[in-house]
């Protein structure tokens, strides 16, 4: 049976690992460990149990739900830690999950095909690819040898305010072996001092080949060409070949199936960098369009199970990779960049944006799916994914025990609008009228944000079993989105038994850059009470004496110390004593830093 007080649980911060075949598999914004996941449904809930996730994300929960009929070591080490003792054994899982393409890839990786099937489809769709393909991507050593691109950098072009001279960003701004990406340049026209910064970009005329639209962009240029010739890598500047090669490669026939519909631009539209980029296939170079698009016609060809994990692997690597969002990245003491995906969570295109080989990187991720899917391949739990609204669910009344999910964090990641590059492949986007979301974009404030919210745990509260309970994660640095999840509570008659913080063991981009992030989740405990509203709040303590109470709580551990951990702490104590977070984050770091200069103390 499963741990008889699974709140042992709440009394540490739970680890979230950021690494393992499953969550290496595809990139998604905040996404969370689905084998701490698992062990919190197998601590709650017996097997056979009823799980639920009202905002299934990349299907974590699903994906758990499966894990707990295949527990791996590293889960029960979970467990161990936790002070719990699981009842592992098949679950029940249903997840409501907006994006098309957020519940392709729960119901894929819950419930995937055969790994060894998977596998091989997935070489047979790889070199078929490459047969057709595979000559947009050959080039010549320096030393003349035959080989093939592994990523090509191409770079805007600048135009002085001095003279007005045309000269790319590369040329202007970097030196290599040491690396050095500079901010200022000397013109080579006339000798005068430039900031990169006050440079306009060059922009250019042109006929779109796909829409027979004239269009107005950015002017783009390779100028560096990394590849490999017998198992040996090189880099060197394009020649007149790889010029010729691009035209080649322009003037070939691309398939019917490729997405050329208008982007739909919102928070993330950003007039310089995105100038001109108005369709779909605009965030492409030619070379990965054609490769990405042949891909997808050949998986396209399966049907079922196998045809759906095909065409996630080709997604897997199409936004994150394949797009003009990818990018290079300055590391000290680094002779070259290094090369890195796009960033989580925005359509960021840098004045250097990378071009990489398709056809090599797609199969470079087809171990990583396949031991992904030897995980939960053969569970015995039962996992639905429904790609719908959780506003409204087809659930009847209280027939769920268990409910763990991730709700959007108010204004942070605009979801709809990131996973549209993939879901437009899919030829199914984000309906955003159901978006739970602060968006000026979508004419959606605070209060449209808290109306959403109160409408799905109304739902949550009419489908849990009397004596069910949900897990909550949630992550903010504004005290309205924190006053509206905590009313979505209270109105619902769910009381907040325990708080804790999910622990992520590597933050994302967004959370390290974003004003006020925090580190680690605050996780909530709830249970549903009888009546409604819950009764009337506490008083209110000062913040000086909450910061003390956290410093005195933490009792010399260094990681709770951290202000951006103690802020997860501060509003988690808000929300279950249903008092106002007053601060935001960026204020309570400034005051816990003010406060501890005042102590001397570092």
């Amino acid at each position: 049976m499963a741990n008889i007080d699974p709140t042992r649980m709440y009394k540490r911060p739970m680890p979230s690992a950021r690494s393992g075949a499953i969550y290496n598999a595809f990139s998604y914004a905040t996404k969370i460990d689905a084998e701490a996941v698992a062990v919190f449904i197998a601590s709650h809930t017996e097997p056979g149990g009823a799980v639920l996730d009202v905002f299934g994300g990349s299907g974590t929960t699903g994906i758990a739900a499966s894990l707990c009929d295949r527990p791996t070591d590293r889960m029960r080490r979970l467990a161990r830690d936790a002070g719990v003792t699981p009842a592992w054994g098949p679950r029940k899982a249903v997840v409501y999950e907006l994006s098309s393409v957020g519940a392709l890839l729960g119901q894929v990786m819950a419930n995937p095909p055969d790994p060894n099937e998977f596998t091989t489809a997935a070489h047979q769709i790889l070199q078929a690819a490459t047969d057709a393909f595979g000559w947009a991507y050959a080039a010549m050593s320096p030393d003349g040898k035959p080989g093939r691109i592994r990523h090509v950098i191409w770079s805007e072009v600048l135009k002085t305010p001095c003279c007005g001279h045309h000269v790319t960003l590369w040329d202007a701004a970097i030196e290599l072996d040491p690396l050095v990406f500079s901010t200022s340049f000397t013109c080579p026209n006339c000798s005068a001092r430039a900031d990169v910064a006050g440079c306009a970009r060059e922009m250019r005329t042109a006929t779109d080949p796909l829409t027979a639209e004239r269009i107005v962009q950015r002017v783009r240029r390779p100028v560096r060409v990394y590849g490999e010739s017998s198992n040996r890598t090189w880099s060197r500047p394009p020649t007149d070949e790889d010029l010729a090669l691009i035209g080649e490669v322009e003037a070939t026939p691309i398939g019917s199936g490729t997405p050329t519909g208008s982007i739909h631009w919102g928070d993330l539209h950003r007039s310089g960098y995105h100038a001109g980029i108005s369709r779909f296939h605009h965030l492409y170079t030619a070379r990965n369009l054609r490769a990405v698009a042949e891909l997808w016609r050949r998986a396209d060809e399966y049907n079922g199970t196998l045809g759906d994990a095909l065409r996630l692997l080709v997604l897997s690597y199409n936004a994150s990779h394949s797009s003009l969002l990818t990018r290079v990245v300055v590391k000290k003491g680094q002779k070259d960049f290094v090369v890195s995906g796009a960033q989580t969570g925005v359509l960021y295109i840098s004045g250097l944006p990378v071009e990489k080989n398709v056809l090599a990187g797609v199969g470079r991720k087809v171990k990583t799916f396949a031991e992904a899917f030897a995980l939960t391949y053969g569970s015995r739990s039962e996992v639905e994914v429904i790609n719908g609204s959780s506003t409204h669910l087809h659930l009847p009344d209280n027939s769920v025990d268990y409910v763990f999910t991730d709700p959007p964090f108010g204004d942070f990641i605009p979801y709809a609008e990131v996973n549209q590059v993939n879901e437009a492949w899919l030829g199914k986007l984000t309906d955003r009228t159901a978006e739970v979301i602060v968006s000026p974009s979508q004419g959606k404030g605070v209060d449209e944000y808290a109306r959403l919210m109160a409408q799905v745990f109304s739902e949550v509260a009419r489908v849990m079993r009397p004596t069910g309970c949900a897990t909550v994660v949630f992550h903010a640095s504004k005290p309205a989105v924190w006053h509206a999840l905590g009313d979505a509570f209270s109105r619902n008659a769910l009381a907040v038994d325990r708080t804790s913080v999910l622990d992520k063991t590597q933050v994302s981009f967004k959370q390290v850059v974003h004003e006020g992030g925090t580190r680690g989740d605050a996780l909530f405990l709830l249970r549903p009470v009888e009546g409604a509203p819950i009764g009337a709040a506490a008083d209110v303590d000062s913040l000086d004496d909450v910061v003390a109470a956290l410093e005195s709580a933490a009792a010399g551990d260094p990681d709770e110390l951290v202000p951006r951990r103690m802020y997860s702490r501060y509003v988690a104590r808000c929300v279950e004593a249903r008092v106002p977070v007053d601060v935001t984050a960026s204020e309570f770091y400034a005051h816990v830093s003010g406060a501890r200069s005042v102590q001397g103390v570092a």
